[in-house]
């Protein structure tokens, strides 16, 4: 998931601090070198662009895009594909401010009516025009059952009607109107200080009905490549899946042209082959490295490491035994010893998480230390439970391969062996099918990341933990964290976000989800690419008009 910004509204003062902190972060993460992309007024604006503008660079950690769909909530690879596939009114710049895409906009004084007016020039990349009406039909077909979206209702739920659409009770969404062509008013059911960020998530991106009319809602991205799926600076040229997906220009983009005629992205699930690859000179850059590549990494041209808003975290299966009792949940928490994974696996390019709200995000707990390492402790909640060993249900560990490296893995299996005197089993999976496994609550014992689609706690406690919450892997449920979140949605500031710190800590005592650590990330990108770099969101592309090769 994307981190979006606001405007200047009454939440402006948190969003500054989201900037300096990320900024402080950046400077205490370790190398920052600079690249054509962060520093584009030195040597790279006296150079040459390349004769051949095509670029070529690896989508790291997963073998296809598996979500095409912004509807369906696009995992962190799909988004790569989607964001340069599809746009919409707003978007978000390098700091993570939200700024007018295809509209500007005005606000009612009680921050519960949006008019937004749209360029008169937007189209698909075959020239169909984008009106009001393609918005209302985007946002609505999201919301109606028959897509199935797992995050439509918590994205738009703010949208008045839309749990009227998503609960079938109508088909049209009352709360979002056309005034004409190029006006579009949404009407909110409350003050929702976050909604401009919401609207950068690609879920609110304006779609080609004809397209998906003409294929069907469930097959349409089958069928993307030629087609005019979207309103993005580049369109699908050939998608050779689990190999490559080709992009070229989208003629009828409304922004200034790409000087690039053509990008390969190649799909690379191993960080380390990615790596070496690159260092064949099989690409123009690379990105995601592996904490074990990132040594010699460090020494090359181009080397840069950014803090991400982004948690790793493990969740457990609530509804059945073992873990269906919050003792061997805690007992798998003390067990669990984040300082040794952080300096002995990731070589120190991460940070110990015992929040799950990271640094420089809206109500992140510094002091709080949740439940820190303490294998006696782990030994007895687990006796608590269990006083015969022997009786332990078989557990089993999955985790995408993608995400967790072997040494990662061997690592915390040790951790349990030694602390809880039992032999958990590790399951490697594909994303993309782990991705599904965790959907259809397949998953006994499970890692999952989270990187904030905005930056309110909104979007990590409520989108996941809530107890009807969809993104709620393993089905926990407490009533207490419930409350606290539906009282804190009915106030502001201060006191909103200390209802939300309550919220974490039952959610980290009780062990929702096992926080381990704040992701950062790594790339190396030679000062020959232009306007590519990294920022709290991961790979950033910005402005297409200013990606380009430069001579070598």
């Amino acid at each position: 998931m994307q981190l979006r910004r606001c405007l200047p509204r009454p939440y402006f003062p948190v969003i500054s601090l989201i900037s300096i902190t990320l900024l402080l972060l950046a400077g205490c993460s370790g190398s920052n070198t600079a690249t054509a992309g962060n520093n584009t007024a030195s040597s790279s604006s006296k150079s040459t662009p390349a004769s051949k503008q095509v670029l070529t660079f690896p989508n790291v950690g997963t073998t296809d895009i598996g979500f095409l769909d912004p509807a369906q909530g696009p995992d962190a690879n799909s988004l790569l594909a989607v964001n340069m596939l599809f746009s919409g009114l707003v978007r978000s710049d390098i700091n993570l401010n939200i700024v007018p895409d295809q509209a500007t906009w005005q606000i009612s004084p009680d921050g519960k009516t949006y008019t937004f007016t749209l360029k008169p020039d937007i189209s698909f990349s075959d020239g169909t025009h984008v009106t009001a009406q393609t918005y209302i039909y985007t946002w609505t077909r999201a919301l109606l059952p028959a897509t199935n979206s797992p995050v439509a209702n918590f994205f738009e739920g703010a949208i008045a009607g839309a749990n009227d659409v998503s609960s079938g009770k109508a088909r049209t969404l009352a709360g979002v109107k056309a005034l004409d062509d190029h006006t579009l008013q949404v009407s909110l059911i409350k003050p929702t200080p976050y909604f401009l960020e919401e609207l950068a998530n690609p879920i609110f991106f304006p779609l080609n009905q004809q397209v998906i009319e003409q294929y069907g809602t469930k097959n349409w991205t089958q069928h993307a490549a030629g087609a005019a799926i979207g309103t993005g600076p580049w369109m699908i040229k050939d998608w050779d899946h689990n190999v490559k997906m080709v992009l070229v220009p989208n003629p009828h983009y409304y922004g200034a042209k790409s000087k690039l005629t053509e990008i390969n992205m190649t799909f690379v699930n191993d960080k380390s082959t990615a790596f070496k690859a690159y260092r064949a000179g099989q690409y123009d850059f690379v990105w995601n490295l592996d904490a074990s590549d990132q040594p010699a990494a460090k020494s090359m041209p181009g080397f840069i490491r950014k803090p991400l808003l982004q948690t790793d975290l493990l969740f457990f299966d609530n509804t059945k035994p073992p873990f269906n009792n919050t003792a061997m949940r805690q007992a798998f928490a003390y067990a669990t010893d984040r300082n040794t994974l952080v300096h002995s696996i990731f070589k120190d390019t991460v940070m110990p998480a015992p929040t799950i709200i990271p640094p420089g995000m809206p109500g992140y707990q510094p002091n709080y230390a949740g439940l820190p390492y303490n294998p006696s402790k782990a030994k007895a909640l687990l006796l608590s439970v269990y006083p015969d060993v022997t009786k332990v249900p078989t557990i089993t560990f999955s985790y995408p391969s993608s995400q967790v490296s072997p040494d990662e893995a061997s690592a915390l299996q040790q951790m349990w062996q030694s602390a809880l005197g039992i032999q958990v089993k590790m399951r490697s999976v594909e994303l993309t099918a782990y991705n599904d496994e965790t959907l259809k609550h397949q998953v006994q014992f499970g890692f999952t990341q989270w990187g904030a689609d905005f930056p309110d706690p909104f979007d990590w406690l409520a989108l996941n933990l809530s107890s009807t919450a969809p993104n709620n892997n393993g089905e926990w449920h407490n009533q207490d964290f419930d409350k606290l979140i539906a009282q804190a949605e009915k106030e502001t500031g201060d006191a909103r976000l200390a209802l939300y710190n309550q919220a974490e800590q039952i959610a980290i005592s009780d062990v929702g989800w096992l926080p381990i650590d704040h992701q950062a990330i790594a790339a190396v990108i030679p000062t020959w690419v232009h306007g590519v770099t990294l920022n709290g969101n991961g790979l950033y592309f910005g402005d297409w008009s200013e990606v380009y090769l430069l001579q070598r």
